[in-house]
């Protein structure tokens, strides 16, 4: 999707999976060793003009896709040149193309040998490590060769590697001596703020995010606009938002853009991007379970129902989706819908806590015979999720109307616990310390409780549910 730049690292963030654009790694590589031939550390160790000039016979037969004959003229030269860590290194880019990775490891290793600091190999070799999933090696010879060369596309397939690899301090430290080389390539000072923003160093990445024009770049102005983010700058609404208007077609900008929006309480701004976005994407089901959201948080319940409904069609195993729709068949009295739906989710052992919250809660409404049932279904909720406020507060109002007072009681009090600004146990304490003659306990819980602000149960759990459908950020 994001098409600014020639590559990318990874944006995640949310619970969507954002982007990745990758390149030709090991074709990108085999670019690299023509340019580093003569590029090699101290004049001692280079190889002498007759090796170079076989090399160069060997390259075009490489480059057409001849690897046989390239093969046996390589073997021919490593008769004359024994010691030749450029040919070993021209050999086991022949073996990656030849997909004979373990013969072409041998010969990136033979050459690395001759010369320990042979940049080309040390990227070739790490780039088959990474591919076979050695993951430790791959940094460790990203690193040396990031640490040793000071050619730009050699220290810029480094930190890219290193990026792959999810070592991002690595990797911006790398990209960082490629941006002094050329501080004029954008596509490498963006990766260096990616890479900055995905190791955690913000202000760094938003520092080197000011040296791109950000007009009309959608990915730059996602980038910032995430790094302000995670700044917990309220103006990151801005950048996103803008991104998304120049590619109303990329999920990811526009899934991000109704978050913060949502974020913000500015829902009518979500319902805004995520419209046309849908009319680009009307298979996200991401996008449709936000515009639910949205239109839900405006009290338009009959198209948050519609935008659920059509999430829930399009991908039925998609918890959130099942749990807004749930949600609003319940806050809108319709108990057998809102059980139904929910009952066919929780039929997958994996699903969301949060489904048998919700049937608990459906279940203690729908009847007080079926209080056994929402207890059960409340302990499922806890058992999935023990650190959920929620559900404890509604585990002791059900003990509470079973007359175990004790038991509620110790409920509440969890659940405060977990969450000392949710004010509903409050109520209730104050309701059991009056009950068992203890006035200034009440008088507290009373105080605590308006303190809080009041609100109403019904706004509480609206709050609730967006929190729990809302993407986590990551």
């Amino acid at each position: 999707m994001h098409q600014v730049y020639q590559r990318r690292l990874t944006h995640s963030g949310s619970r969507f999976d954002h982007c990745e654009i990758g390149i030709l790694r090991l074709r990108l590589l085999a670019g690299i060793l023509f340019i580093l031939i003569l590029a090699l550390p101290g004049r001692a160790q280079a190889p002498s003009a007759e090796e170079q000039q076989y090399l160069f016979s060997v390259l075009p037969l490489i480059e057409r896709g001849d690897l046989t004959k390239a093969e046996d003229q390589i073997f021919a030269g490593l008769e004359r040149y024994s010691r030749s860590a450029i040919l070993y290194n021209a050999l086991g880019i022949v073996y990656t193309r030849q997909n004979k990775l373990d013969k072409a490891a041998t010969s990136f290793r033979r050459a690395l040998e001759i010369l320990p600091s042979f940049t080309a190999a040390q990227l070739q070799l790490a780039a088959l490590d990474q591919r076979q999933g050695n993951k430790e090696e791959a940094v460790r010879l990203f690193r040396a060769a990031g640490d040793t060369t000071t050619n730009f596309e050699a220290l810029v397939a480094a930190g890219l590697g290193l990026a792959d690899c999810e070592d991002y301090a690595g990797a911006a430290r790398v990209l960082e001596k490629a941006h002094e080389v050329k501080p004029d390539a954008e596509s490498v000072t963006y990766n260096l703020a990616l890479a900055q923003y995905k190791s955690g160093a913000l202000t760094s990445a938003l520092e080197s995010l000011e040296s791109i024009t950000a007009d009309r770049k959608p990915d730059v102005l996602y980038l910032r606009g995430k790094v302000l983010e995670g700044l917990g700058k309220p103006e990151s609404i801005s950048p996103i938002m803008a991104a998304c208007g120049i590619q109303p077609g990329n999920d990811t900008f526009c899934a991000d853009a109704a978050v913060n929006a949502i974020r913000q309480e500015k829902y009518l701004e979500a319902v805004a991007v995520l419209e046309p976005a849908i009319g680009k994407s009307s298979g996200s089901v991401a996008l449709l379970s936000l515009l639910g959201l949205a239109q839900f948080r405006l009290g338009r319940y009959r198209e948050a129902i519609t935008s659920y409904t059509a999430a829930l069609e399009k991908d039925p195993g998609v918890d959130a989706s099942r749990e807004g729709l749930g949600f609003l068949y319940y806050v809108t009295g319709n108990l057998e819908k809102a059980r139904s739906i929910i009952e066919a989710g929780l039929k997958n052992p994996k699903a969301d806590h949060y489904l048998a919250h919700l049937e608990a809660m459906v279940l203690y409404r729908a009847s007080p015979r079926l209080r056994p049932q929402a207890l059960d279904a409340v302990n499922r909720a806890l058992q999935a999720n023990a650190k959920f406020a929620p559900s404890y507060f509604l585990r002791g109002k059900i003990r509470m109307d079973q007359n175990d007072l004790s038991g509620a009681l110790a409920d509440f009090k969890r659940a405060v616990a977990l969450d000392p600004k949710y004010p509903l146990p409050y109520y209730k304490m104050a309701q059991i310390y009056v009950r068992q003659g203890r006035a200034q306990e009440a008088a507290a819980a009373r105080s605590t409780f308006s303190a809080l602000g009041s609100r109403r149960e019904e706004e509480i759990l609206a709050r609730q549910t967006q929190d729990i459908l809302m993407p986590v950020s990551r």
